[in-house]
């Protein structure tokens, strides 16, 4: 697949995106990550800002494209003599004494039309070729900020995807410790328990509240921003759907690793290229500035001179020429020789640069790799520890109230319950970060878009 095609199968994509995202979004609507990703590609302001700076570039184009054109100017001019100017003419030429003479018309009038057309000029030449090299880094710039629109979007859904997760293993606590604290209450008023065994259960339960709220602060805060990352008004009431389905590792990432990933997808790799020929451009221009350069004009026109000023109008006399002028720079102070040392010197540290660029690009998707599958692992481990601690609360829980276990036992199951809790909610976090990064270290951060799916 060549590039062209490739970006011309991400424009499709993208397209297809902004038409999904005309879909009015309902008040207080649950948002899903693909949802909330149209809306971004849609109204968020810098994804205008880059499609005008493409659309200029396609403008820069045109604009380069015309000094190879023929230009065609014309002019006219009215000029009325207050004095005329006095030549003189020494003495012994025409008389033995000075002669003072004054040509002219009181009133003289010109008007002329003019053609020009370069015939050569290598750096104009080169100009063009420039200019379509930047048309080409302002779409791929656009690109890029589509991509970096997409992973700001979801790295904050994902935010507050995980209070969400929070506060629903949250509210389970508060309803278990609900129950607890009123059989304690009940078995306080009948002597069977003591007070501070039934304090010990209240103090438990307020900090589980406690918890909740502090939680759903965070959520509203991180719905805020999410509302800011989408270019969404703060004002908007939203909420986000509550389980995402495609949390599922397919295939180890370390044997896709760099065997399968083109570095020529990569959108920076790809603009470091683009950059790196407006330096070779760039030599090439100032080489070029060495040449002569060489034109052709031709210019139709006419005067008139009278004494008075309606008269002169009507006598006019044409004249027409046609020509070829070169231009010859000889010697500008050696001003050219350091502008190309300059741009020579400047292409081999660029070239250097996306060397070391390209090699980190390498290094990043190496390590993607591996911590997409090190935070899958983990996020495995710490769901089986929470299910085993979801268990173990509930026996102890029951176990509790039958009379069989200890306070004591029961808050130290609590204890590992919300412990193997925020385990999970943090390695949550930590897999869903890592396979957004995963995908866009690798390029393909569409096609993650394309295959998001929820219940």
């Amino acid at each position: 697949m060549t590039l062209k095609t490739k970006t011309i199968g991400v424009f499709l994509m993208l397209s297809l995106l902004f038409f999904l995202s005309g879909r009015i979004i309902a008040q207080n609507q649950a948002l899903s990550l693909k949802d909330c990703i149209n809306y971004t590609l849609q109204h968020h302001p810098n994804s205008t800002i880059y499609k005008n700076s493409s659309q200029s570039a396609e403008e820069k184009i045109r604009e380069s494209r015309s000094v190879l054109l023929p230009s065609i100017s014309g002019n006219v001019g009215l000029d009325y003599n207050l004095k005329l100017a006095t030549s003189v003419i020494p003495a012994g030429a025409l008389s033995q004494n000075e002669t003072k003479l004054q040509m002219g018309s009181k009133f003289s009038n010109s008007a002329y039309i003019q053609l020009d057309q370069k015939l050569f000029d290598r750096s104009a030449t080169l100009d063009i070729q420039t200019s379509k090299v930047n048309k080409e880094i302002a779409d791929l710039n656009l690109l890029k900020e589509n991509e970096t629109l997409i992973y700001n979007t979801a790295s904050v859904y994902y935010e507050v995807l995980t209070y969400a997760e929070k506060g629903k293993l949250l509210r389970e606590s508060e309803k278990q410790y609900e129950t607890t604290v009123s059989i304690l209450k009940l078995r306080y008023a009948q002597g069977e328990e003591k007070k501070s065994e039934y304090n010990r259960a209240r103090v438990n339960y307020s900090n589980v509240q406690f918890e909740i709220e502090s939680n759903n602060s965070a959520y509203k805060l991180a719905l805020n921003k999410l509302k800011n990352s989408i270019g969404m008004d703060i004002e908007v009431p939203i909420s986000i759907e509550d389980s995402v389905t495609n949390m599922e590792v397919k295939e180890d990432p370390l044997t896709i690793g760099l065997n399968r990933i083109d570095v020529n997808s990569l959108l920076d790799f790809r603009i470091d290229q683009n950059n790196l020929d407006i330096r070779r451009l760039d030599l090439k221009q100032k080489k070029g500035a060495f040449l002569p350069s060489l034109s052709l004009y031709g210019k139709y026109g006419g005067n008139a001179y009278g004494s008075a000023f309606f008269p002169t109008l009507g006598n006019w006399y044409d004249y027409s020429v046609i020509g070829v002028k070169a231009t010859i720079p000889l010697f500008s102070g050696f001003k050219k020789q350091s502008q190309f040392a300059q741009s020579k010197l400047s292409l081999a540290s660029m070239e250097l640069t996306n060397s070391l660029n390209l090699q980190g690009y390498k290094l990043n998707i190496e390590n993607a790799s591996t911590n997409i599958v090190s935070t899958y692992s983990n996020l495995q481990k710490a769901k089986e520890n929470l299910q085993l601690a979801k268990e173990m609360i509930d026996a102890s829980t029951v176990e509790y109230r039958e009379g069989t276990a200890t306070l004591s036992s029961f808050l130290d199951a609590d204890y590992s319950y919300k412990e193997a809790r925020t385990n999970y909610t943090t390695s949550l976090l930590d897999y869903l970060t890592a396979q957004l990064s995963y995908h866009k270290n690798t390029g393909t951060i569409t096609e993650f878009v394309n295959e998001i799916k929820y219940q």
